[in-house]
């Protein structure tokens, strides 16, 4: 039986939190959205059954999950240009699993093709996925049509233009990526061990302080016991990025340098901090006057802007038939 979709449900699991959403597509516009959260714990199956009671999902509904960055290993490939894209997928699992030394079906892997003739492409153990799934699966929630790289949740709210190349550097609650962008398209990416939680815990802990006033502290004008906190902790952060950046260059554009890069550009969640990064990535010397901003392209509200990414990219796949067994 084919069931047309009308609603989306999007499952964003962190290490902390666990956050949904619940919303309809209609005429080409998501509305009328449900937000929930639980606090993660060791028992991620119970926390999501949890989740499911106040979301309320349906057999019928776009079902979209993110998946744990340091579950993936991220690879930028050179393509062959005589290759036809219907060749595309069957070639890079052959080259990922010889580079892993992994059979095809050890592994599970989706991948962006950039104008400029290179694929990034994402691979992690089928085994892994599978469990990820099941513990959806096991909580109620039905089997999910989309699960993606958490970062991608981002990258569906952000957009980047221009044909130069640009780095993108992103900083969340859970972990920190730097992304080399081609044409306004993702061609490397790589992690580092940065989560905006924990400098957000030291500070507060120092001071007292939640996260909401932690970020109006910051933005006042005049120096502050917040501010020195702050900026002792994360002084040194731009110049190991730079490091990152460094290394994500060599491999995804090779023969280049970071002084070639167009622009860099900022983007936190939570949303509140990304002014001040812009400030402190700004005194790096290959950096300077090259930093900007870089906020989501629709309005949040001060939700949750990775769960919004991932109903953003549930609406991609409206329309399409769903096989629903009964």
């Amino acid at each position: 039986m084919q069931i047309f979709h009308k609603m989306i449900t999007a499952i964003d699991v962190g290490k902390s939190w666990i956050s949904g959403a619940r919303a309809r597509k209609f005429r080409g516009i998501i509305s009328n959205p449900v937000f929930a959260s639980v606090r993660n714990g060791e028992n991620v199956v119970e926390r999501l059954k949890t989740l499911k009671e106040k979301l309320r999902p349906d057999v019928e509904d776009i079902v979209v999950t993110n998946f744990p960055v340091e579950e993936v290993l991220f690879n930028t490939l050179e393509i062959p240009r005589e290759l036809r894209k219907s060749e595309l997928r069957t070639y890079i699992t052959a080259e990922m699993s010889r580079i892993l030394n992994l059979s095809s079906s050890e592994i599970a892997l989706d991948f962006v093709r950039n104008p400029i003739g290179k694929a990034l492409v994402m691979v992690t153990k089928t085994r892994r996925l599978n469990e990820w799934i099941s513990n959806i699966t096991a909580a109620g929630f039905p089997l999910p049509d989309v699960v993606m790289p958490d970062v991608f949740k981002y990258l569906q709210l952000l957009k980047i233009s221009g044909p130069e190349a640009c780095v993108l550097v992103l900083l969340t609650h859970d972990y920190s990526v730097v992304i080399v962008c081609v044409s306004g398209s993702p061609l490397g990416i790589r992690t580092f061990s940065y989560s905006l939680d924990e400098t957000v815990s030291i500070v507060s802990e120092e001071t007292g302080l939640d996260e909401v006033e932690i970020v109006r502290e910051l933005s006042k004008q005049e120096s502050s016991n917040v501010k020195n906190i702050f900026e002792s902790i994360t002084v040194d952060l731009p110049y190991s990025v730079e490091r990152e950046i460094i290394f994500l260059l060599s491999s995804s554009l090779p023969g280049s340098s970071i002084r070639d890069v167009a622009k860099f550009y900022i983007f936190c969640d939570p949303l509140g901090f990304t002014p001040h990064y812009v400030k402190l990535f700004d005194t790096v010397e290959t950096m300077q006057g090259k930093i900007q901003p870089l906020t989501p392209s629709i309005d949040v509200k001060n939700l949750s802007v990775g769960t919004i990414g991932l109903l953003v990219r549930g609406g991609e796949e409206f329309g399409k038939n769903k096989l629903v067994q009964v």
